[in-house]
Formats: structure tokens, C-alpha cells, sequence
């Protein structure tokens, strides 16, 4: 009688030792394509609403919204942007879609991936019930002649026309639904944004290995690296010099431009 020959017991280890190599060297480039992917959806995200705001000034006298004015009000690009979308999901980056449960006091975030909100149902200020997201307004974007008692025209965009647009960002990656960074805003200790002083911190959350995607007043999007982010024109007399203490330890090794 013949007898088949099989796999021994060495050959059979051997074999899933080449597999369990194989896949530790695939993974890594597996995640890293993961990561490409989503930032990739991330940036056609920012593009779609950047054309919600093309939309909006060219329905109002190429303006801007009425920038921040009180706490009972609240941000109101929130509401006056709801006319021109229908998808809630572009209000998400596809690497911060937990809401609710991972936030400190209901509030900030502690990891990079978490968004904001949402908020209550029954919220009295336009377009905020039940709003959720992780991208976050620049406060210095707005229409002064609409009310506004904390800056003044000179310091803010109120037109995708002005000198400079293509310098300032106006709708990017945060932790917060908005905010009005200043050059001496200090970074954060984490890498979920939260903890330095000043509103800088809302947008230095790690969320695209060491960048953020932004877009910005002329309605351009671009890839911005988060130390980069104090060189950048959030007001119209913002010093764009960059950021003169010292990185906190994860940030060191982050690229400047």
C-alpha cells in the first residue's frame, strides 16, 4: 500500500511563522494606508464645506456670518450653514467620529480622535440641537457691521476677497466647535489638544501624523503641520513669526512647515 505523504509538524510551524512575519511586516503599511485614506476623506470633507461657505457670501454680499458674539448665542456659523448641507457626516474627520462619553466635563476632549458635542436637544440657539462634530471655526472670520464688541475690522476677515485670504484659516480639525487663537497661546502637553492656555489649543490635535487639514478664507484647502499653525494669518494682525517658547516633548520631533 502507498502511503501519502503530508506536512510534518516542523514544516506546518514553519509555515505560520512565515505568515505571522509576513503580517508584521504588512500591518504596519496597512494602518499607514488607513490613516492616507482617511485623511484623504478628511480633506474632501473640508472641500465640501468650503463651498457651503463659497455659497453662503455669495448669497450674502460676498460676507462673511456674524462672528462670535455671546454665549446665548453662541457660534452662529453653526446655523447659518444648515440651509446648505443635508449629510451630518461631513461635519466629522473620519480619525474623530467618538461623540458624547470621552469627554472631560461634557466639554474638551481627552483623546485626538474624540469630536464635540452633541449638544442638548432642546438648545434655544440656532442650529445647535443635537450638533456634533470635530471641525472647528476660526472666530476671527466674521461681518463686524452685523455686532461684534471683542475685534475689530481691522482685525478680522470679513470677505474671501481680502488681501492675504490665502493665509488664514478659517474651518479646520478641533476639539471645540470654535475659537480665536492669539501668537502668545502656548501649545498643549497632549496630543488631544488639551491643556495649553489660549485658544490655540483646539486645533493642535494630532489627528494626521503631526498635520491638521484646514480651509481656509479664499475657500482653498490645505494640509497644515501643527507647529505651522502659529505661522499662519488667524487675524489680519496676527504676527505670523511662529511660535517662540519652547514644543512641548511630543510636538519636537513634529516638521515646522
Amino acid at each position: 500500500m502507498r502511503r501519502e505523504k503530508g506536512f510534518t509538524l516542523i514544516e506546518l510551524l514553519v509555515v505560520i511563522a512565515i505568515i505571522a512575519l509576513l503580517l508584521s511586516i504588512m500591518l504596519p503599511s496597512l494602518r499607514l494606508a488607513k490613516k492616507k485614506t482617511r485623511e484623504v476623506v478628511c480633506r474632501s470633507n473640508l472641500k465640501q464645506w468650503g463651498v457651503i461657505f463659497l455659497l453662503y457670501t455669495q448669497d450674502n454680499d460676498d460676507k462673511f456670518y456674524r462672528t462670535w458674539r455671546s454665549t446665548s448665542v453662541g457660534h452662529e456659523w453653526v446655523g447659518v450653514t444648515r440651509p446648505y448641507y443635508q449629510d451630518p457626516k461631513i461635519c466629522f474627520c473620519p480619525e474623530a467620529t467618538k461623540v458624547g462619553d470621552y469627554l472631560v466635563g461634557g466639554m474638551m476632549p481627552i483623546e485626538p480622535d474624540v469630536a464635540w458635542g452633541p449638544f442638548a436637544e432642546d438648545d434655544t440657539r440656532t442650529g445647535y440641537p443635537g450638533m456634533a462634530g470635530s471641525y472647528g471655526i476660526n472666530d476671527w472670520v466674521g461681518d463686524p457691521s452685523l455686532g461684534c464688541s471683542w475685534a475689530t475690522s481691522d482685525q478680522l476677515w470679513v470677505t474671501p476677497t481680502q488681501k492675504g485670504a490665502n493665509q488664514a484659516p478659517m474651518f479646520l480639525d478641533a476639539f471645540w466647535l470654535g475659537g480665536w487663537p492669539k501668537e502668545t497661546d502656548t501649545p498643549p502637553p497632549a496630543e488631544s489638544g488639551f491643556g495649553g492656555s489660549g485658544h490655540m489649543q483646539r486645533y493642535v490635535v494630532n489627528r494626521h501624523q503631526g498635520s491638521v487639514n484646514a480651509v481656509f478664507v479664499d475657500f482653498s484647502v490645505q494640509k497644515v503641520s501643527l507647529k505651522g499653525l502659529w505661522k499662519l494669518k488667524w487675524h489680519r494682525e496676527f504676527d505670523t513669526s511662529g511660535y517662540q517658547g519652547t514644543w512641548p516633548e511630543w510636538m519636537r520631533g513634529l516638521r515646522d512647515e
